[in-house]
């Protein structure tokens, strides 16, 4: 039978920012454009995220500014989790995520992953330039750079969600897209399901349903079920996700949001 510390140790064994970029990883589909500006500077999207009944802690994804890269415009996304009171005292979290976009080109020039979970750290960055089909990763940040390929320009697990915010999406019609993550490349097919209106903390909204399909492995195991509900219209803000993993389920609400100005 899970109780409360057993289901908060074995989150921390599926390392908790599984759930912190929950949302940015399934997101990505690539069809046909709907609107530029679905997301604007100064955007804040928060979230309580539960594992079962029990809150775990909290998520925010915000677009920061809008930075240079190497004399590129890049929107500069910013994604935080804060585990609980609850949780601090079996396993602490503490996580920052950033991705740089490139406003023209669409595609990811630099990453970084801040982890604090419990005694596990991570600290890395990957610079990428996708002219040269290339990338440097830094696994710590004293580290020296590793070189790596990469197929054309990619989006990492961030900035994937605010790419398909700019697209159409439509029930039946499955999509396909290339990540890279750290030093990893994956194939990752949405499957677009239906269309429902949910209720949220932030409020109750028409949404469309999607599911992400690993067609190789990678960030996650194939097993279980993970379903984002975004709204039905320009913007596509996620304000639900449910996933059911080998330990139950994990929900992430909509608590609060900005759609920010320009």
């Amino acid at each position: 039978m899970l109780t409360e510390g057993s289901i908060l140790r074995q989150v921390g064994a599926w390392r908790w920012w599984v759930i912190a970029l929950l949302l940015p990883l399934l997101l990505y589909a690539d069809s046909t454009r709907v609107d530029p500006r679905a997301y604007r500077l100064g955007e804040r999207l928060d979230f309580d995220v539960y594992l079962e009944f029990v809150q775990g802690g909290t998520a925010r994804m915000e677009v920061a500014g809008l930075e240079d890269i190497d004399g590129k415009p890049c929107y500069h996304f910013v994604s935080t989790a804060i585990s609980s009171r609850t949780v601090d005292r079996f396993y602490k979290v503490r996580d920052r995520v950033e991705s740089w976009r490139d406003a023209e080109g669409g595609f990811t020039r630099l990453y970084k992953k801040v982890l604090r979970e419990g005694k596990y750290r991570c600290n890395k960055k990957v610079e990428y330039y996708p002219e040269k089909s290339a990338a440097r990763m830094f696994r710590k940040a004293d580290a020296e750079p590793e070189a790596l390929q990469i197929k054309g320009s990619v989006q990492d697990v961030l900035s994937a969600l605010y790419d398909v915010r700019t697209r159409k999406l439509k029930v039946g019609e499955p999509v396909f897209v290339e990540l890279h993550d750290i030093d990893k490349q994956y194939t990752l097919q949405v499957d677009v399901l239906s269309r429902e209106t949910v209720e949220v903390p932030a409020g109750r909204f028409d949404c469309i349903v999607v599911e992400p399909r690993l067609t190789s492995a990678g960030l996650f195991r194939r097993e279980g079920v993970i379903q984002v509900w975004l709204t039905d219209d320009a913007n596509h803000m996620p304000v639900l996700m449910k996933s059911k993993l080998y330990f139950g389920r994990v929900w992430a609400k909509l608590t609060e949001f900005y759609l920010g100005g320009k």
